[in-house]
């Protein structure tokens, strides 16, 4: 009898009820959408080390630095093994489909580990100076194979006067986490640099591996002392830390996604409470026949609180169920790039819960307490 009349309630006006969830849900597919995409807004990937730092130009982290700037880290006490790595640029929104070209020194995957390959292809680059690793999940979207030619055009002038570069596929390359890092052709630093007419002797990133994490901030202050007042000063640290630096380049996306999320929950909030507020005021005659045939206040109370906890959580269910439904077409969108970049945890799912279960008691307390305190003979006679 008691569920019976939480949705009697619930159905008295099933257009206000439908709108209400839609709403809701809406808030919640929003919630779940940004929360899913965080990382990549953030700059805080997986698969990324503490015990990885990287140094890079201070003004322009799109700029080179000089080759002994490579010589310098890797000379310091701490520091395990360092490589270096200088993107071919091009169009960078064309590239994301093509391939970036990374040219790279031998030691580049002693340092970074999360990037896989065969000692045979390894050795075949190392012998053919315009050799390339291709990422595998380019090459399966591109349908490269080995001895494929890869030609891509670059702002930096080759030495026969073209903007035209051209290398030969020896192997391919894996990532133990992000997928995304598989869209990527890996070349010879020394082919390139001998190569290209102009920024002879410069590279764009350093990477280090230091000996534990604990040395990473000391090692990266100093880099920067170093090179403080010279005109090719330093940003160094560990490269999760530099990665959300490189996003905060564009704004603090974490903070804007914060802001709307806020505006969004206090909009759904007093969508909420409106709801309830003008369904308990239009059934107060009926609250006061069911306190008449022997209903207690507590049990009106807490059924009021029920019509909105059902509300929410059917909004936020539908919402996060969206959410998961979107995440594969995002991912089949992206050509697989997204793969591990766009998730849904188990930690946002936690914390719709506990919001929802929050919106609930603060929409619900003011009509359900307004139910509890009805006088019978005043709704009456009102009523």
């Amino acid at each position: 009898m008691y569920w019976v009349l939480i949705k009697a309630g619930l159905l008295r006006k099933k257009i206000r009820t439908v709108l209400t969830v839609l709403s809701i849900a809406t808030a919640f597919l929003l919630f779940g959408m940004l929360h899913s995409m965080s990382a990549v807004f953030t700059g805080q990937m997986k698969g990324m080390s503490a015990d990885i730092i990287m140094v890079m130009p201070r003004y322009n982290i799109f700029g080179t630095q000089p080759y002994t700037t490579f010589e310098y880290v890797k000379s310091l006490e701490g520091v395990e093994k360092a490589s270096h790595m200088t993107i071919l640029t091009s169009d960078m929104l064309g590239s994301m489909f093509d391939g970036v070209v990374f040219a790279v020194d031998e030691n580049y995957f002693d340092v970074y580990k999360r990037f896989q390959v065969t000692d045979e292809h390894r050795e075949a680059m190392r012998l053919r100076p315009d050799g390339v690793l291709v990422g595998r999940l380019l090459a399966e979207q591109k349908a490269f194979k080995i001895g494929d030619k890869v030609r891509i055009k670059s702002h930096s002038m080759n030495e026969d006067g073209s903007y035209n570069w051209e290398f030969e596929v020896v192997g391919f390359y894996t990532v133990q986490v992000y997928t995304g890092d598989e869209i990527g052709i890996i070349a010879n630093y020394k082919y390139v640099d001998d190569s290209r007419v102009s920024m002879k002797g410069t590279t764009s990133y350093i990477i280090a591996k230091v000996l534990s994490p604990e040395l990473a901030d000391g090692i990266s202050t100093k880099i920067d002392e170093n090179f403080k007042n010279s005109d090719r000063a330093t940003r160094t640290g560990p490269e999760n830390q530099m990665a959300m630096e490189m996003i905060g380049q564009f704004g603090d996306i974490e903070l804007v996604i914060n802001l709307i999320l806020s505006a969004v929950f206090f909009t759904i909030l007093l969508v909420t409470g409106n709801t309830m507020s003008q369904a308990v005021r239009e059934r107060t005659a009926d609250l006061a026949v069911l306190k008449s045939i022997g209903y207690g206040d507590i049990q009106l109370f807490i059924m009021v609180m029920l019509e909105s906890f059902i509300i929410i959580f059917t909004g936020l269910i539908l919402g996060l169920g969206l959410t998961l439904l979107a995440i594969p077409l995002i991912v089949a969108a992206s050509q697989g790039m997204a793969e591990d970049g766009i998730f849904l945890s188990t930690s946002s799912i936690l914390l719709a819960f506990t919001i929802g279960v929050f919106v609930s008691l603060v929409s619900s307390f003011m009509p359900a307490r307004k139910a509890l305190k009805l006088k019978v003979v005043d709704a009456l006679a009102k009523g």
